[in-house]
């Protein structure tokens, strides 16, 4: 097919436009489900390549719809777009214009990246049988903004055959393309547990129930989760981020608070976390004349990729930029992804694209104000997104005749 050829051809013809809406976007960070101005210039761009909106009750986020020439499966390529709580301290001549908010993740790439894929592939429509669903999804630092794209009714009206996703990454060189089949990203839950003791003078600690030191027993007793309790070669984070008690030097306090996040990369390590940590708690509060009460709340699953989409994506990043630079991830990372959402309702993938350069500041980590992202991998994700929705919509033109 003529079109296939043509992927790359029109990806660079119209990457120094796809460029200048990174950095606009860049320029205007927004909050999660605060992303009106990049919603508005989304909605404007679809509609100038010829694709249509889907008309769904979200308060913010776009979805692109892009029937074929004929009727036939559905795909759907999902990019995130809000930023970050974070000052911006890049140096970039298009940096941050919002004090304390920008683009540290790399979702202005990711957004960038899913329109000039509208773009292409709006251009060689007539060569589809299907439909391409194009996600520009709210709120995914939150963690939230992908149930507010389920609960929109998305899935039910357009029941997406899979979905695929990508995400910067400043481990891989730009131009490159990482994949992993299994274990993705981590699950993220949080636990908060409240140590209940029994205040009185710190002159005489006989008469308490010190909160304090039941909850430094029970701190120091977490850490044996991972090291005792979970299978070595199996992944698993348990940190806790806050502790606080205490009013002053000689009094001791009546409870004790601590908070903290729990990743892991299967169910069943999951389920095990939550186990250990109650048992912990409870047990050693209980040993020192204090008790504990814990709230556990599962967030995020894990981001579990489909081997066979996984396969789909290899290929089209393979065929678009050379087998060469196309990575196998070895490691899961524990970072979590609201993507993972979807994928408990269809199969489906994410995939890494490189950001790194020569430049010492496209490898600092996701989040650090400082970061830059080598824009050459706008187009390493239109150009895979492109060929792997031209691919599987042809394979289904193939199958109609």
């Amino acid at each position: 097919m003529e079109s296939m050829s043509n992927i790359r051809k029109m990806a660079e013809q119209y990457f120094e436009d796809a460029v200048e809406l990174r950095r606009r976007i860049h320029q205007q960070p927004e909050l999660s489900m605060e992303e009106k101005e990049t919603s508005a210039l989304v909605r404007e761009k679809l509609r100038e390549y010829g694709i249509s909106i889907a008309e769904l009750p979200l308060e913010t986020g776009v979805i692109g719809v892009l029937a074929g020439e004929r009727p036939g499966r559905t795909i759907l390529l999902r990019a995130d777009m809000d930023a970050l709580p974070v000052e911006e301290r890049s140096g970039l001549p298009f940096a941050s214009e919002k004090k304390g908010v920008c683009h540290s993740c790399g979702h202005d790439i990711h957004t960038a990246a899913l329109l000039l894929a509208a773009r292409i592939l709006g251009g060689i429509k007539k060569d589809l049988a299907g439909t391409v669903l194009f996600l520009f999804q709210p709120a995914e630092e939150k963690l939230n903004g992908s149930q507010s794209v389920i609960d929109s009714g998305l899935f039910e009206k357009y029941q997406p055959d899979f979905a695929v996703g990508l995400h910067c990454w400043p481990d891989l060189p730009a131009g490159t393309v990482g994949v992993r089949s299994g274990s993705f990203m981590a699950s993220s839950d949080s636990v908060s547990l409240t140590v209940k003791g029994r205040g009185g003078h710190g002159a005489h600690p006989h008469k308490s129930v010190d909160p304090i030191t039941a909850a430094a027993y029970i701190l120091a007793e977490l850490q044996t989760v991972v090291s005792r309790s979970v299978a070595p070669l199996e992944a698993a984070v348990l940190t806790m981020g806050r502790i606080e008690g205490g009013t002053a030097a000689n009094v001791i306090p009546d409870t004790v608070t601590m908070e903290g996040t729990v990743r892991t990369v299967s169910r069943e390590t999951r389920a095990l976390m939550e186990e250990k940590i109650r048992q912990i708690a409870c047990h050693g509060a209980e040993a020192l004349g204090a008790s504990c009460e814990v709230e556990y709340k599962r967030g995020v699953p894990a981001v579990i990729c489909d081997p066979a989409v996984v396969e789909r994506i290899r290929k089209a990043a393979a065929e678009e930029l050379g087998s060469e630079n196309v990575v196998t991830l070895e490691t899961p990372s524990m970072g979590s992804e609201d993507f993972a959402r979807y994928l408990e309702l269809v199969p489906g993938a994410m995939f890494r694209i490189g950001t790194a350069s020569e430049d010492p500041a496209t490898r600092l980590p996701l989040h650090n104000g400082g970061i830059r992202f080598d824009e050459r991998a706008v187009l390493a994700g239109a150009v895979t997104f492109g060929r792997l929705a031209a691919e599987y919509l042809r394979q289904d033109k193939r199958m109609s005749k």
